[in-house]
């Protein structure tokens, strides 16, 4: 007996294209090919000053060009322009919460209450300093981990050319330029940029079987490497970016409440002397010799130490390894002692 599967045999239509398909054609087809890059060898080779550069030209960006061309209404401006300058925002209202508490105490004429608002000027400036570190290293408590398992940087960047449209004072440079995250979207990761890429090997699946290696769920099937593994990346990106939210909130308010602390009252630009306030405040914050603030202190370090290990144990390790995935699952329907055309 015979399966029908599909629209004609695949190997006649591959030779048919061959045979069809000319060189104009080859042309036409060459300028709609993707030319977005994955960034996978800039990041093993310069990781910090590539991660940087990312940052500082987005950044530079959010403050210059993104704006202007909000202002002015431009045809070409994008929601992806409009989620970057969201970084704006954050750091000028950083900026006026410290300017704020700090400048105050220059029309304070009473001397005491002067150097009350420059104790509390100097937390609430360290404040948001320490909540900005602690949020953003503290993620890399879980993502780190999943990367060294599993192989999977959830923060892996790519670059995106924008073909943009030509506009009254702009119609020769129209082509533009966005950094975006493999795994940004979970629903629709850009798996095509992974395929045939030589950074991983030379077959079309290598960085979808180096994934299955690492998994342990590589069965020798390069050729279906990737159909098996796809769902085990998604949950485990899935897992990474809840987790790594969660435990950032919690230490960032972590690094609030250090900063709150006695220590900090009397800044110093030293950096021994910053360090040794540091590990000054850190006791102080579980110690406190106020019973409330030394309880909340603890109750609030003990979250983000519980919640960082509990990540790190549902992240690295599996559970749902002999559960099978949708495409396992589908492809047990098929019959395989029958005989299979594509037609």
């Amino acid at each position: 007996m015979v399966d029908k599967i599909g629209v004609q045999n695949y190997t006649n239509m591959k030779s048919l294209s061959a045979l069809t398909f000319g060189s104009k054609d080859a042309e036409k087809r060459s300028k709609c090919e993707n030319h977005d890059r994955l960034m996978a060898e800039d990041i093993k080779k310069h990781p910090i000053s590539t991660r940087l550069k990312i940052q500082s030209d987005k950044l530079r960006k959010a403050f210059t060009k993104y704006p202007v061309k909000g202002f002015k209404g431009s045809k070409n401006a994008n929601f992806y322009e409009f989620l970057t300058m969201g970084s704006v925002p954050y750091l000028t209202g950083s900026a006026m919460l410290i300017a704020v508490f700090n400048g105050a105490r220059a029309f304070i004429s009473d001397e005491a209450k002067k150097q009350a608002a420059a104790k509390l000027g100097n937390k609430m400036g360290l404040g948001v300093l320490f909540y900005g570190i602690a949020k953003v290293l503290s993620k890399k408590l879980i993502e780190i981990p999943v990367k060294w398992k599993h192989g999977i940087d959830v923060n892996l960047p790519y670059i995106k050319k924008i073909d943009e449209l030509p506009e009254e004072d702009n119609k020769n440079n129209l082509v533009s330029y966005e950094y975006h995250k493999a795994y940004e979207s979970v629903d629709f990761p850009r798996w095509d940029l992974f395929y045939n890429n030589k950074f991983y090997g030379e077959d079309r699946n290598s960085y979808f079987s180096k994934i299955a290696d690492k998994m342990n769920i590589n069965d020798g099937d390069l050729e279906h490497a990737d159909q098996k593994v796809k769902p085990k990346i998604k949950e485990k990106v899935i897992q990474t970016k809840v987790f790594s939210t969660l435990i950032s909130y919690l230490w960032a308010a972590v690094g609030v409440g250090v900063a709150m602390q006695k220590p900090w009252e009397k800044l110093s630009f030293n950096l021994k002397e910053i360090g040794s306030k540091f590990v000054k405040s850190c006791k102080e914050f579980v110690n406190n010799p106020n019973p409330a603030a030394r309880t909340a202190g603890r109750v609030l370090l003990g979250a983000a130490v519980g919640m960082t290990l509990l990540g790190n144990f549902l992240t690295l390790f599996d559970f749902n390894k002999d559960k099978g995935s949708k495409t396992q699952a589908a492809s047990s329907l098929i019959d395989e002692s029958k005989e299979k055309v594509v037609c």
